[in-house]
C-alpha cells in the first residue's frame, strides 16, 4: 500500500524499524486511502509527528503530522487488557501497579492524543481512587504525565476530580467545598462517579463543619449516582453517614439511656435481649434512619466489614487505636454498639411492616425525598 502525501522514509529510524514496539491503530487521513479508515503499526511519535509503518512487517518507516489525521485509535495490547482485567476483578493494587509500567513502556505515544501511555495513567490513577488512597491519587496527580490537551473529554475531567480528591489529606476543606461545587455547576458532561465523587469529597468536608444533615444528603446523593459503579465509595458512603447519625445529640443521648445500653450489652451474649418496646417506640428519627442504613449495607456487601469500612473510610486504622483522641474513642464507642446487632429491630428481625416495607423506605431514603423531618431524606420507620 503506497501512502500518497506522507514524508519519505525517515532514514534515522529505518535501521531499528524492527526493533521498536509496533501499535495497531485505526487511522483515517486525507492522504491514506482517499480517507477511508485503515490499520497502521505505530513506532513513536515525535513532537507533532508520528512515525509509522504499514504492516507489521514492513521495514518502511513513515512519518505524518498528527494533525493530519482524522482519526486516530491505538487498540489496546494483551498487556493493557490484562491490567483491565485485573481492576474489573477489584485487584486494584495489581492493576495500578500494570498499568504504572504501561505508562512507562509506551511512553514513545504520550504526545499522541488518547494515546495507550495517556490511557494506562488515567487507569493508574482511577485504581488509586477507587482504593481510595486519597494520598496517592494526590501524587499522581502532582506528577500525572500526560498533558490535558491528550486526554480525552472524560479522562480530562477525572484528572480534575482526582486533583479535588487529593485535597482531602491535606485537609484543605475550603478548597474541597470551591472546587467541587464549581465542578458540578459547570461540568454538565460529567459521569455519574465523577459526579458520586465530588458529593463525597462535599460530604467529608461537610462531617468537619459538624453539619450533620447536609452530610447526609451528601452522602445519599452520592450513594444515587453511584448505582453499583464503585463499591468501596459506596460502602464508604453508608459507613460515613452512620459516623454523622452517631453524631447527633438525639442518637448519643439515645445509646447512653442505661435501659438501652443494658440491653445492647446483654446482646452480644445473648441474642434474644431486646430493647423494651417502651423505648423502641421512643427512638428518635435519625436512630431509625441509621438502622435502615445500617441494613442496607448488609443488603448490599453482605461480604463487607462494615466498621473496617468505617476505619478506611474516615482515615484510621486499627494500628492508630493508641493515638485516637477522646472524642473519636467515644464515637468508635457508640459504633461499636451500633454493630453489636441489629438491636433496633424488634428481637432483631425486621419491622412488622416487613421486607417489601423496609425496601421501600431505603429505595425513598436513596431517592433523597425531601420529608418533613430531616431536609433531603425520607425517615424509616
Amino acid at each position: 500500500m503506497v501512502l500518497a502525501g506522507l514524508s519519505s522514509l525517515v532514514p534515522s529510524m529505518a535501521q531499528n524499524a524492527q526493533n521498536p514496539q509496533r501499535l495497531r491503530a485505526r487511522v483515517a487521513a486525507p492522504t491514506i486511502k482517499n480517507g477511508r479508515p485503515t490499520d497502521i503499526y505505530i513506532l513513536s511519535a515525535n513532537g507533532p509527528a508520528v512515525q509509522f509503518v504499514e504492516s507489521r512487517e514492513s521495514q518502511e518507516v513513515l512519518q505524518q503530522m498528527a494533525s493530519a489525521f482524522k482519526t486516530l485509535y491505538i487498540f489496546e495490547t494483551d498487556d493493557f487488557v490484562d491490567a483491565k482485567v485485573a481492576m474489573e476483578n477489584r485487584k486494584y493494587q495489581e492493576a495500578r501497579n500494570k498499568f504504572h509500567a504501561l505508562v512507562n513502556k509506551y511512553a514513545s505515544t504520550l504526545s499522541i492524543k488518547d494515546s495507550l501511555s495517556a490511557r494506562a495513567a488515567v487507569y493508574e490513577l482511577e485504581c488509586a481512587m477507587r482504593m481510595m488512597d486519597w494520598a496517592g491519587v494526590k501524587g499522581l496527580a502532582a506528577k500525572f504525565p500526560v498533558r490535558g490537551a491528550n486526554l480525552s473529554p472524560s479522562a480530562q475531567n477525572d484528572l480534575e476530580v482526582a486533583k479535588i480528591m487529593a485535597l482531602i489529606p491535606d485537609k484543605d476543606w475550603n478548597g474541597v467545598k470551591s472546587r467541587a461545587g464549581s465542578f458540578l455547576a459547570t461540568k454538565k458532561n460529567a459521569t455519574r462517579l465523577q459526579q458520586a465523587r465530588m458529593k463525597y469529597a462535599l460530604g467529608a468536608a461537610a462531617m468537619v463543619a459538624q453539619d450533620w444533615n447536609k452530610a447526609l444528603d451528601y452522602f445519599a446523593e452520592a450513594l444515587v449516582l453511584l448505582h453499583g459503579s464503585d463499591e468501596e465509595l459506596a460502602s464508604a458512603c453508608v459507613a460515613r453517614s452512620l459516623d454523622a447519625y452517631l453524631r447527633m445529640p438525639d442518637v448519643v443521648k439515645f445509646f447512653e439511656n442505661p435501659v438501652v445500653s443494658s440491653a445492647v450489652e446483654s446482646r452480644k451474649n445473648n441474642p434474644e435481649a431486646v430493647i423494651p418496646d417502651s423505648r423502641m417506640k421512643s427512638r428518635p428519627a435519625p436512630v431509625k434512619e441509621a438502622a435502615a442504613l445500617y441494613r442496607l449495607h448488609e443488603l448490599m456487601f453482605p461480604d463487607r466489614n462494615l466498621f473496617c469500612g468505617f476505619l478506611q473510610a474516615s482515615g484510621r486504622c486499627c494500628s492508630r487505636q493508641g493515638s485516637r483522641t477522646a472524642a473519636e474513642k467515644a464515637v468508635i464507642k457508640l459504633r461499636g454498639r451500633l454493630f453489636a446487632g441489629r438491636y433496633f429491630f424488634n428481637k432483631g428481625r425486621l419491622p412488622v411492616r416487613g421486607g417489601d416495607g423496609l425496601c421501600v423506605e431505603f429505595f425513598l431514603f436513596l431517592q433523597a425525598e425531601a420529608s418533613p423531618g430531616v431536609s433531603g431524606k425520607e425517615t424509616a420507620s
